[in-house]
């Protein structure tokens, strides 16, 4: 064979090993050695190929590649394995250097939290929580310097697949433990009986409805039953429309909680109960309504009874233009003894005076001028506090 046509050959050959193993031509073609007559001509183009036998073949064989299918799960040899959360499923145990990422599936409307709990990660900086669907970031929080966990509250706008980034914002080095979590749903009948709320796993929440008309004033009560008093569980009540009626929380210092607040459009609300660390356990919720009853100038003193804890009172009375008033409430057989408030409100809703009952102080009375019109009397105890009060007003001479 002529020198020509052995440079063809040897051709042929590296473009056919191009196409196979799709190695770069320059590379194989470097470094250049001397051609001697009767020498080996390969070596001179790459040092490492094979050896080539009679029959055998041309090139060692390319490492298979895996099949794409659409909607599969990536290559392995082209990206590390994403792990999938399941909602109450394990969590997955995420090396957080930089950015660590972990996908979950969920349907639109599903309420959710994702749960970030330190395991082995420092402390060197905040770590930011972020749901992002494809380029949408749907929620996020920050698991502080300061927390051993972080929970990120969301509804999910749509049924997709989402992707949770745990992102510390200074270079770190640990694991942290991601889960993903639901909530629990029931009804709740104002005036009704009590319902235990049971929160089984860290992260969850519960949620509970109820129908109201407009206008209906109502008291949320709240009592600890087995979650620890570590444990500070947030409450809110919303209107079917999604807005705040009332929020607030039940406390590490104390075993029960009320909120008092009236509804303002009709429909059917609902009540989150959401703990605010990790711990497990019980409470109960239990809406109750008002006590109402009138009072006129003069008469006989009357009773008013609050038969459930929690229960608020509202007497009206009314009054003529300049009349000079005096309001006297008394304490009967109210069971605790912590304080419960008196509030007189005007005919506008202004404030004309108030006073406080305790059991060493069980008598509160008011002097005031009144303008015509119906004024109110508040009485809402400060604990949970069941049994009778006595209202007496007379006119000054």
């Amino acid at each position: 064979m002529s020198l020509f046509s052995a440079f063809g050959a040897l051709a042929a050959v590296v473009l056919t090993g191009l196409n196979s193993a799709g190695g770069p031509l320059l590379v194989a073609m470097t470094p250049a050695e001397q051609l001697r007559v009767g020498g080996r001509l390969l070596a001179a183009v790459a040092p490492d190929v094979e050896q080539f036998t009679v029959g055998g073949p041309l090139f060692s064989p390319v490492p298979t590649r895996e099949r794409l299918t659409a909607g599969g799960p990536r290559s392995s040899a082209v990206a590390p394995s994403i792990e999938r959360l399941t909602v109450g499923g394990p969590g997955a145990l995420v090396d957080a250097d930089r950015l660590a990422i972990v996908r979950f599936d969920a349907t639109a409307g599903q309420r959710l939290t994702v749960l970030a709990e330190r395991r082995t990660l420092t402390a060197a900086d905040n770590t930011d929580v972020i749901i992002r669907r494809i380029d949408e970031k749907v929620a996020e929080g920050t698991l502080l310097t300061t927390w051993s966990a972080a929970s990120v509250d969301f509804t999910a706008p749509a049924t997709a697949g989402y992707i949770i980034e745990v992102k510390p914002r200074v270079a770190e080095h640990g694991t942290v433990l991601v889960s993903l979590r639901g909530s629990t749903s029931g009804t709740l009948v104002p005036g009704g009986p009590p319902r235990k709320v049971t929160i089984g796993k860290p992260g969850d929440r519960a949620f509970l409805t109820f129908p109201s008309p407009a206008g209906r004033q109502l008291t949320l009560v709240a009592r600890r039953g087995t979650l620890p008093r570590q444990e500070y569980t947030d409450l809110k009540v919303t209107t079917p429309a999604g807005e705040t009626e009332v929020l607030g929380a039940l406390g590490e210092d104390s075993d029960f909680r009320t909120l008092n607040f009236d509804t303002t459009a009709g429909g059917v609300h609902t009540i989150e109960v959401n703990p605010d660390t990790t711990h497990t356990g019980t409470l109960t919720v239990q809406l109750v309504g008002t006590v109402t009853a009138r009072l006129t100038p003069g008469a006989p003193p009357s009773r008013v009874t609050l038969a459930r804890a929690g229960e608020r009172a509202y007497v009206t009375f009314r009054a003529k233009e300049a009349e000079q008033l005096r309001l006297t409430v008394r304490r009967g057989s109210l069971t605790t003894t912590g304080q419960t408030w008196v509030q007189l409100r005007t005919p506008l809703g202004l404030d004309a005076g108030s006073g406080t009952l305790t059991a060493e102080k069980p008598t509160a009375s008011l002097a005031f001028s009144s303008s015509a019109g119906l004024y109110t009397i508040e009485i809402d105890p400060e604990d949970m506090d069941t049994g009778t009060l006595l209202l007496d007003l007379r006119r000054i001479p």
